[in-house]
């Protein structure tokens, strides 16, 4: 039946990473490059963010009940389908004349649907519990990547001002509906 083979050991397995370095280390080697090339041919993206504070109503819900009373997550939701549509973002993106090249090359919808794929709305922080086990907001993050740290964070100033003014537009039409309503 043959010889016997015995046992490999340490050494053996040395001896055979010895004979086969080469072949071990040129694709290590090579992979090494590869990667610091392509870090250094990648553009920089930067990322900025702001975190928006929700204040809830200073006046206790006894004495003045809430005549608007929706969660803030879906607040948070319907306003950024409002501020992410294509109208609004088309006037960012030609506003602050961002990504020239894109535009020059792709449709209008293309470039727009690559911003919102840029915008994130962050982690919403919660505080305490609210009745029915759901918790308050209290602060959300709205964040924009972009190659332009300068234009970044214009871009994500814009949108935070356009957050507050669409917050400010729904509470107020919907405080006097509600107020009309109960009239």
């Amino acid at each position: 039946s043959g010889p016997a083979r015995r046992a490999l050991d340490l050494e053996d397995y040395l001896d055979i990473a010895r004979r086969h370095s080469a072949w071990i280390m040129g694709p290590a080697f090579a992979g090494l490059v590869i990667a610091v090339v392509a870090a250094f041919v990648w553009p920089d993206t930067y990322i900025s963010s702001a975190t928006i504070r929700v204040v809830p109503p200073q006046v206790p819900e006894n004495l003045v009940p809430p005549n608007v009373v929706n969660p803030m997550s879906d607040r948070i939701n319907a306003m950024y389908q409002t501020i992410s549509s294509r109208g609004n973002l088309t006037n960012i993106v030609n506003m602050y004349n961002l990504y020239p090249r894109d535009r020059q090359r792709k449709p209008m919808e293309d470039v727009v649907e690559q911003m919102r794929r840029s915008i994130r709305i962050g982690n919403v922080m919660p505080i305490g519990d609210a009745p029915q086990g759901k918790s308050q907001l209290a602060a959300f993050q709205i964040s924009f990547a972009y190659d332009n740290r300068i234009l970044a964070q214009k871009v994500t100033a814009d949108l935070v001002s356009r957050f507050m003014t669409e917050n400010t537009r729904e509470r107020t039409t919907q405080s006097v509906l509600t107020t009309q309503f109960l009239k």
